[in-house]
């Protein structure tokens, strides 16, 4: 297993990382980037045993319930670059499916997710089209590829990428039934990366995106070569969605959890803050606290729900329930906007003009911030002036808006999530009993 370190030095590949139209010649000392690669280097220090052969749980694709609740809680407490990772391992799932096709390919999936697992290493998935990654041309010992994803999660900060179609191809386009994974350093693969990783020079009122940034980037493949024990489908149109039906599964999942986190922390900001300002117990307060705890409530039973009508697929492998989750996601998502508003009305304008810690701070000013952002005696100035910047941080600034956007598109967006929830609804269950209570017998 690796160590922080020892992953920090694993990013000195030579790859092609671009941000803000300058390469980054070194990731983990990147002013922008180097945030999230500690975030990372955290994470594998966490984690990290010096036993032989030991490795990371996330490589382990779970076999029961228990061990799928264990996995999602240690994903939620690792760097997003983790979930990715399991994400491919759970590929492993479809590898018999794969094999049935080409027995190559089960062999060369299983031998790639192996090295994976035995080398310590990240995967980010390159899945979501700019321009349909194809193949260009066959070679005897493999392809060479081209074409453009976007929306990479952790690509800059990463070693490989898992490189699938965004969805089911056409019959008539095989050139596009290509899964393959590209290491980030390979010739001809340039990333060009975002960040929400606050600019300011001081980043202290920036609690949440300072510590839980992590880089997107727009990803191009110019004429990558791509050798064959590398390429997992080569052509095969019908396998091709495969890949993503299995990838979204773990997005999902993770992202139905961390929703459930989410909207608990911001009933406790709303509830934290009421107090600070001593309006708590004003009638309209607390008719907007209470509707997010109905929020925070409903979220949660979505996710608990997910995981106590977890499924074993072929494979053996254990997944959430599929119909809880896209419940879930789409009352979560479309709920989200209506519960940030009540937090912001209940903070106040204060959760975009409060001084910053550096104010607070400075000799010449600091009896001032304490003495008016304190509401009391049981109320700190510097607590009030930090429960603000936490507010701002989360619901009202840029890291805000990428997690809103974010998480609304997972799984095509709110409208295909609604439909999603339809669509694996279980709906013979509901015909008996609508036929049962209009006493039809057949």
């Amino acid at each position: 297993m690796l160590t922080g370190d020892q992953y920090r030095e694993s990013l000195r590949d030579g790859r092609k990382s671009y941000f803000q139209g300058e390469l980054v010649a070194d990731a983990g000392t990147h002013r922008l980037i180097g945030p999230s690669v500690e975030w990372v280097a955290r994470t594998y220090d966490r984690d990290h045993s010096p036993s032989v052969g030991a490795h990371n749980a996330m490589y382990d694709p779970p076999r029961t319930p228990e061990e799928l609740r264990e996995q999602m809680e240690m994903l939620l407490a690792s760097d997003p670059t983790a979930s990715g990772t399991a994400g491919c391992m759970a590929l492993r799932s479809i590898a018999g499916e794969l094999g049935a096709v080409n027995p190559e390919y089960q062999q060369r999936l299983d031998a790639f997710l192996d090295e994976l697992r035995d080398h310590d290493r990240r995967a980010a998935v390159a899945q979501t089209d700019l321009e349909p990654v194809r193949i260009v041309e066959r070679k005897d010992d493999g392809v060479v590829i081209r074409g453009g994803k976007q929306h990479v999660v952790g690509a800059a900060v990463v070693h490989e990428l898992f490189v699938v179609p965004a969805g089911q191809v056409a019959g008539d386009a095989s050139d596009r039934a290509i899964a393959c994974a590209v290491p980030v350093n390979a010739a001809g693969v340039k990333l060009i990366s975002t960040t929400t990783m606050p600019a300011a020079h001081d980043t202290r009122h920036f609690p949440v995106a300072r510590e839980r940034s992590i880089p997107d980037s727009l990803v191009s493949f110019e004429d990558v070569f791509v050798p064959s024990d590398r390429i997992f489908l080569c052509g095969e149109t019908a396998q091709s969605g495969l890949f993503g039906e299995t990838l979204g599964i773990w997005e999902r999942a993770r992202s139905t959890a961390e929703q459930a986190d989410q909207a608990e922390i911001l009933l406790g900001v709303a509830q934290t803050i009421a107090e600070m300002n001593g309006v708590v117990e004003a009638s309209h307060i607390r008719d907007k606290l209470s509707a997010m705890a109905v929020y925070a409530r409903m979220c949660r039973a979505g996710w608990e729900s997910a995981l106590a009508h977890a499924k074993t697929n072929a494979a053996g492998m254990v997944v959430p329930d599929d119909s809880f989750i896209y419940a879930a996601r789409a009352y979560g998502v479309s709920n989200y906007s209506e519960m940030a508003g009540w937090v912001h009305d209940i903070g106040g304008g204060l959760i975009l003009t409060a001084p910053s810690i550096a104010d607070y701070e400075n000799e010449a000013t600091h009896m001032y911030v304490e003495k008016y952002m304190s509401t009391g005696a049981k109320v700190r100035g510097e607590h009030r002036l930090r429960m603000f910047h936490l507010i701002r941080d989360l619901t009202a600034d840029t890291y805000a808006g990428w997690s809103k956007l974010n998480n609304q598109m997972i799984g095509g967006g709110l409208f295909a999530q609604k439909l999603s929830a339809l669509d694996n609804y279980p709906m013979e269950l509901a015909r008996e009993k609508a036929s049962r209570a209009a006493h039809i017998d057949d």
